[in-house]
């Protein structure tokens, strides 16, 4: 929800009323940051502990009965298929990062349950389950749901984030179930940003990710950083083909920078004007993405340009105008 102004601002309060620092996306927000730890863009896995009580809460959703095959992608250290093998199922994991591999082959064996865990990329696996969970991205979940889409049948568990383009069948707190093929939505139009740009106040003690999406015209997806934006990150689209009017999910990761870094630039999408990208890394400002309208790029721009303070601009857009 937006104040209407020139600069316009979601509602980004927590239910106790106060911000705290999430992962960033233009018009929501979900639960963590994320600490990537792979440089693969093909994929970008990340990990981030989950509670057991929501671990337990999304097996539920799925259904999950003894004997069924769970894969977990990205499975971290581990307690998701621990949970799972607990409630009598075939689990098998896909972790990137061979610290977590250990950790989580460690999990299995100190708990005295059966179960793989592969060393590897999610892309390379077979996804032959009744159950694939995940904790994944938005335009890396994107690319995943066409690979799942012709096993029908299949059940896909994701947490904090939706599949882009598809409705979940059900939800219990921040899990979502899917159950292939899919309920595709259908594409609305017109094609466009869902905001003319946003503002991010990114963390710079660690890296981080901005959660986007559109509305394609159609064909081809070619989506790149561009201006000051262009070296601080890198971007991956959920798709590289897309529907007249398809909605495609665009993740950014921010790498490490210094306190106080500034980056002012954009993504550009053929047929799409440029998507307005400013970046701040503070470690003393409230962690955010702010939606900006066509006005707010310009005044923001204005501001930076002029040498203002970056800290000001945020403060700006923070209040709804100057």
């Amino acid at each position: 929800m937006s104040r209407s102004s020139a600069l316009s601002v979601p509602h980004l309060t927590t239910a106790a009323g106060s911000l705290v620092p999430e992962v960033v996306h233009c018009g929501h927000r979900p639960p963590h940051w994320v600490a990537m730890n792979s440089a693969d863009v093909s994929t970008w896995p990340f990990w981030a502990p989950s509670d057991l009580a929501s671990v337990e809460e999304a097996l539920s959703l799925s259904g999950l009965v003894a004997g069924e095959v769970l894969i977990d992608l990205g499975c971290g250290d581990g307690q998701v298929l621990v949970a799972a093998a607990e409630r009598g199922a075939r689990v098998v994991g896909v972790e990137s990062d061979p610290e977590l591999v250990d950790l989580a082959r460690a999990a299995l064996e100190t708990r005295e349950v059966d179960g793989e865990v592969i060393a590897g990329d999610l892309f390379d696996v077979d996804l032959d389950a009744d159950v694939v969970f995940t904790y994944l991205a938005p335009a890396t979940l994107q690319r995943l749901v066409h690979v799942l889409s012709p096993r029908r049948g299949t059940r896909l568990v994701t947490v904090d984030f939706d599949v882009p383009g598809f409705d979940a069948d059900e939800r219990a707190g921040a899990a979502r179930l899917y159950r292939m093929p899919g309920r595709r939505r259908s594409p609305r139009g017109p094609a466009g940003w869902t905001c003319a740009g946003a503002l991010v106040v990114a963390p710079p003690e660690h890296q981080s990710l901005t959660v986007l999406d559109l509305d394609h015209p159609g064909g081809p997806v070619t989506a790149t950083l561009v201006g000051g934006v262009a070296g601080g990150g890198a971007l991956l689209a959920g798709a590289d083909e897309a529907a007249r009017f398809e909605r495609v999910a665009v993740d950014v990761r921010w790498e490490d920078h210094a306190q106080g870094t500034v980056l002012d630039g954009g993504i550009e999408v053929a047929g799409l004007d440029t998507f307005a990208l400013f970046v701040v890394f503070d470690e003393a400002a409230e962690s955010g993405c702010w939606e900006l309208t066509d006005e707010g790029v310009r005044r923001l721009r204005t501001h930076l340009e002029n040498g203002d303070a970056a800290r000001d601009g945020v403060a700006l857009v923070r209040e709804g105008g100057g």
